[in-house]
């Protein structure tokens, strides 16, 4: 009795939902709420950039409320993550089952991200889809022609979804739109009712565990979510604890849809598995659970790109005996490594150059119009700058002059101090000229003087020799 009752609470919220659009559109949203791991850009379109490393390809398939037949179910295919330094990318199929009613489209996922400086980025996202929504006449069941059903027609929908996150070392904040621009195609007319239309706001933190044994450098994961929508605000949040090993577990709660709890592994370096529970509580308590299993693909990475998570991902069948290399081959591959790091740094730092050259360049250009856009609506400013500009030239004349002058009077001053040091020179070598020859001439004076002495003797001697020869004689 129970179930019968839940499945006309089921049939007749479709019916409503269908009356509340135009033509029976419904809106687009994609019920992968409850991974970190996998299809984060349904979160929000910057997160096929924002702390990525990789490139998935996954299979994800969410059975809601599945004790019921017909029960929500959903399939998307996509393949998404980091594709540069600088952007994420992302491309989904999805099918959604409603009961009778079913969604089939695509969505493209770009994300670009400016570098402020080592540990502070700005990303913007947006998520675009395209789907086409309609009955299936194949799964009615009714004794009684329903006028609801008959005159709803397939409609096709183009959806916008854009986004924005503020990352640094550890946290990351963001904002998104979801469905700020649904255009039906068949009618050419946008979607002003959206049940669906909502403002979100994100908070996420990144963050690597310090410790030993299997936990050891271990990633921690959070994320709190608000979506604010026309009638209702819905809170959520999200933690996912990943260890080296390749295995992680996550656990959640979501005001609207109850709680839910998760585990995934490696099974090797790039296959890998994870599945999700989720139970209703409040409100929709009696609608039971849900499950929700994945199964991806990783794609090598060729480099290892700044703002992003650190982990190397193991696997539970990894053998220990592939690691048993030898050291020349583990140098080869650390000089391979460390080159293509250097060349990769290398080429960051070429783009960020360019890049501060042409918003330099875009800054010139900007200043120099706004110049011009002013003298052009204000020819009097003009012509007083012209006058200013007069005078500054005049007084820039006869600051030269007086300059020329003190330079003149600066050069006098040093010739006069040149002249003065020269005399003196002059005077103290003409002095030094007097001493020597007053000195040589005292030196010849007594040369002279030692000569008369000398010959005087002599004659003396002379005298007396002969005074002695004539005594002697006598």
């Amino acid at each position: 009795m129970k179930k019968s009752i839940l499945h006309i609470v089921l049939f007749f919220s479709l019916i409503t939902q269908l009356h509340s659009q135009e033509n029976g559109v419904v809106a687009f949203t994609l019920p992968v709420r409850n991974s970190l791991k996998f299809n984060k850009y349904a979160l929000n379109p910057t997160f096929s950039f924002v702390r990525e490393q990789n490139k998935y390809i996954s299979i994800t398939n969410k059975k809601q409320w599945a004790q019921f037949e017909n029960a929500p179910e959903n399939y998307l295919v996509s393949y998404s993550g980091r594709f540069s330094e600088n952007t994420g990318v992302g491309i989904g199929l999805f099918q959604q089952s409603n009961g009778v009613y079913t969604n089939f489209g695509g969505i493209l996922n770009f994300a670009y991200n400016a570098v402020f400086d080592r540990d502070s980025n700005l990303t913007f996202g947006t998520n675009v889809a395209f789907y086409q929504s309609g009955i299936d006449q194949g799964k009615i069941v009714s004794n009684f022609p329903d006028s609801a059903l008959n005159n709803t027609e397939k409609s096709s929908v183009v959806t916008i979804n854009p986004g924005i996150n503020y990352g640094t070392m550890f946290f990351d904040f963001g904002v998104s739109v979801n469905n700020l621009v649904s255009y039906n195609l068949n009618t050419s007319e946008l979607i002003e009712e959206n049940p669906e239309q909502s403002i979100q706001g994100h908070i996420m933190y990144t963050g690597f565990l310090q410790g030993s044994g299997f936990f050891d450098s271990s990633k921690f994961s959070g994320l709190v979510r608000s979506e604010f929508k026309k009638d209702q605000t819905v809170i959520s949040g999200v933690m996912m604890l990943t260890v080296p090993k390749g295995i992680w577990g996550q656990a959640g709660y979501n005001t609207l849809y109850g709680a839910s709890a998760g585990i995934g592994l490696n099974i090797s370096k790039q296959i890998a598995v994870e599945y999700n529970y989720e139970q209703s509580m409040g409100e929709l308590s009696e609608f039971g659970n849900s499950h929700e299993i994945t199964l991806a693909y990783k794609f090598n990475k060729k480099y290892r790109y700044n703002y992003s998570d650190d982990e190397e991902d193991g696997s539970i069948f990894s053998s220990s005996n592939k690691k048993r290399k030898s050291v020349n081959k583990r140098k080869a591959s650390a000089a391979t490594s460390e080159s293509d790091k250097e060349r990769f740094r290398a080429n960051r730092v070429a783009s960020e150059k360019v890049k501060t050259e042409r918003k330099a360049q875009f800054e010139a250009e900007a200043k120099a119009k706004e110049e011009a856009k002013q003298l052009a609506e204000a020819p009097s400013e003009t012509e007083e700058v012209a006058d200013i500009e007069e005078k500054q030239a005049e007084v820039e004349e006869v600051t030269e002059e007086v300059e020329v002058d003190a330079n003149a009077e600066e050069l006098a001053k040093a010739q006069q101090e040149a002249d003065a040091k020269a005399k003196a020179e002059a005077e103290e070598l003409a002095r030094a000229q007097q001493a020597a020859d007053a000195k040589a001439k005292a030196e010849e004076l007594a040369r002279a003087q030692q000569a008369a002495d000398a010959k005087a003797k002599a004659e003396e001697l002379a005298k007396a020799q002969q005074a002695a020869d004539a005594k002697a004689k006598a």
